[in-house]
């Protein structure tokens, strides 16, 4: 019957489409539209979160006590909104302001957590290049240089041939002139002249994260553990380093990764529990029963069940019976979905009038959250509009960016040692847009920053990792 009901949505959606298109039943055919849509998105919802809720619950029992308390409160609002919506059908705008405050608090969250996985690739780029137990070895740099040009061009594809460029850039020995580092942020910032001043910022935005002059609110409180290891690590001279100290040192980093992928795991599936929760709070009102089957109900009896529980261990028999039912249905639901949602935009702005008047704008505006929130971007800017209209960013625009970037480093390199400053240099050329005209300049690149690099442990120790990173293909 899932597969019927879902060809009979999209049948339908397809005749709502040529009634709209012909002027047929306006006002009834956005309302059933609406109807169809809120189904398909309630539909998707339930299946993910009938599992995904399900593992966020196991997840949460396998943490320690520090991430439990640190998730409990989002964790209890998320169990509360869903009570209500799956449960006691009594969800409410409360709930659903309250979720999207957790949603906030997530994102803000992993913003920081973005932040320490800057600051520790910055550390640990030194730190690999500072081994007191490296092994020098005779190193022909014109032969080493020749073997990266020729890993990156073994492949036609340009976005790869890009990504094996910025991965080389990340890893090379930066010696540069601050003057040459800002003529390649200025000549980056060039590309957006005429195009719009939101990506403009978006490129400064991330110019400025990446190299830590900008760090989160809630930096050096969120994650206590975290900013202990940041400010050890900060005030280590690593210019001269003993075995111990190094090896001190390359634990507090290894520690640091490990707690900062235990915190990513868990706040990317908080993050997908509440995004796929406010789907079910924004559509459930409108959902048309008759379209719901068998495949449903295990779904809502999962999601009922797991509420009750405090344990995942203490799940009812016949929980793996019920998820059995369920194999395939969330591809079902999300192919369906996609195909009835690729109409959203267009009728919600060709006929916002019909909406309006019909009583819908609320429902509609409800839709295209919902619509955000399944996207692939788990953060995605809920009130974020799009926009046709192009905001151009002109030549004084692009300067006053430029100027701002340039002083900021300024301030930066003025408090960092050398080898941190080399660092956030190697740091930032790897995350921008490859910044050479043609194959010989990259080429000379490469040799450049191999030929320049007088110390030879850290020579090396950048060979062996650029050796490592063309042999792990």
């Amino acid at each position: 019957m899932t597969q019927e009901t879902y060809d009979s949505m999209k049948n339908e959606t397809r005749n709502i489409i040529k009634d709209l298109k012909a002027g047929r039943d306006l006002p009834g055919s956005v309302k059933r539209y609406s109807e169809l849509l809120s189904t398909a998105f309630t539909k998707y919802a339930s299946f993910k979160l009938s599992m995904n809720y399900y593992t966020m619950l196991e997840m949460l029992d396998e943490a320690d006590e520090e991430r439990k308390k640190e998730t409990e409160d989002i964790f209890n609002t998320i169990r509360d909104s869903l009570t209500a919506v799956v449960r006691d059908k009594k969800a409410d705008e409360e709930n659903i302001a309250k979720l999207l405050e957790k949603r906030q608090l997530v994102t803000d969250k992993m913003k920081v957590l973005t932040s320490f996985t800057d600051a520790m690739s910055v550390f640990e780029y030194v730190l690999l290049r500072k081994d007191p137990e490296t092994v020098l070895n005779a190193v022909d740099t014109a032969v080493v240089a020749e073997n990266m040009y020729n890993y990156v061009f073994q492949d036609n594809d340009k976005l790869v041939i890009n990504s094996k460029i910025q991965s080389f850039i990340a890893e090379l020995p930066v010696r540069m002139t601050k003057e040459r580092f800002f003529d390649i942020i200025s000549n980056t910032l060039a590309i957006y002249r005429g195009g719009e001043k939101e990506a403009v910022n978006d490129f400064a935005e991330m110019i400025r994260t990446v190299s830590l002059i900008e760090k989160p609110e809630g930096f050096e409180t969120c994650f206590p553990s975290l900013y202990k290891i940041y400010e050890k690590l900060s005030a280590a001279d690593m210019k001269e380093l003993s075995k111990k100290d190094h090896l001190n040192l390359m634990a507090d980093i290894s520690a640091a990764t490990e707690m900062i992928s235990d915190h990513v795991t868990d706040y990317l599936m908080l993050e997908e529990v509440i995004n796929d929760t406010l789907v079910l709070l924004l559509t459930d009102d409108k959902v048309q029963e008759e379209l719901l089957d068998e495949k449903d109900k295990a779904a809502e009896k999962i999601l009922i069940d797991t509420l009750a529980l405090e344990s995942i261990y203490e799940a009812p028999a016949g929980t793996d019976e019920l998820f059995e039912k369920l194999e395939g249905a969330q591809e079902e639901a999300y192919d369906t979905l996609a195909n009835i949602s690729s109409s959203l935009f267009d009728i919600s702005t060709e006929y916002s009038e019909t909406i309006e008047e019909a009583g819908l704008k609320d429902c509609y505006d409800r839709l295209i959250k919902a619509d955000k929130l399944t996207s692939t971007s788990l953060f995605i800017d809920l009130d974020k509009e799009i926009r046709i209209v192009n905001d151009a960013a002109d030549d004084q625009y692009i300067d006053t960016i430029k100027s701002e970037l340039e002083e900021s480093f300024k301030m930066l390199f003025a408090e960092l040692p050398v080898y941190l400053r080399r660092s956030v240099m190697a740091k930032v050329l790897s995350v921008i847009p490859v910044f050479f005209n043609n194959k010989e300049e990259i080429r000379d690149y490469f040799l450049y920053a191999l030929d320049k690099c007088s110390d030879k442990v850290e020579l090396s120790a950048t060979v062996a990792i650029i050796n490592d990173l063309m042999l792990s293909e």
